[in-house]
C-alpha cells in the first residue's frame, strides 16, 4: 500500500507542479499580448501623427505650387527677371479663326 501511495503522491506533485507551470505560462502570455497591443497602440499613434504632418505638408505644396502658377506671379518674373513689359495698346493684333480651306470643285458644273 505504501508503494501505491508513493506513486499517487508522485503524480499528484508532478500534476501539480505541471498545473503551476503551466498557469505561469499562460499569465506571461497574457501579459506579453497586452504589451504587444499597448506597443501597436504607440505605433499607430505615431503613425496618425506623422500622417497629419504629411498632409499638412501636401496641402502647403498644393498652395505653393497654385501660388507659383499664378498669372500675378508669372508676370512679376517676367517684367522683373526678364526684362518684358507689357506690349502698347497699338502693337496688340488680334487673330481671329477662319474655316479650314476645304477642296475646290475644278469643274464649272
Amino acid at each position: 500500500m505504501t508503494k501505491r501511495r508513493t506513486k499517487n503522491s508522485k503524480k499528484k506533485m508532478l500534476l501539480k507542479l505541471g498545473f503551476v507551470i503551466y498557469f505561469v505560462f499562460c499569465l506571461f502570455a497574457i501579459i506579453w499580448l497586452k504589451a504587444a497591443v499597448v506597443n501597436m497602440k504607440y505605433e499607430l499613434g505615431a503613425l496618425d501623427k506623422m500622417k497629419a504632418e504629411l498632409v499638412r505638408e501636401r496641402k502647403l505644396a498644393v498652395a505653393q505650387r497654385a501660388n507659383s502658377y499664378s498669372t500675378e506671379k508669372i508676370e512679376k518674373v517676367a517684367m522683373n527677371r526678364l526684362g518684358m513689359t507689357l506690349p502698347m495698346r497699338e502693337n496688340v493684333f488680334y487673330v481671329t479663326r477662319t474655316q479650314a480651306a476645304g477642296p475646290v470643285k475644278a469643274s464649272l458644273k
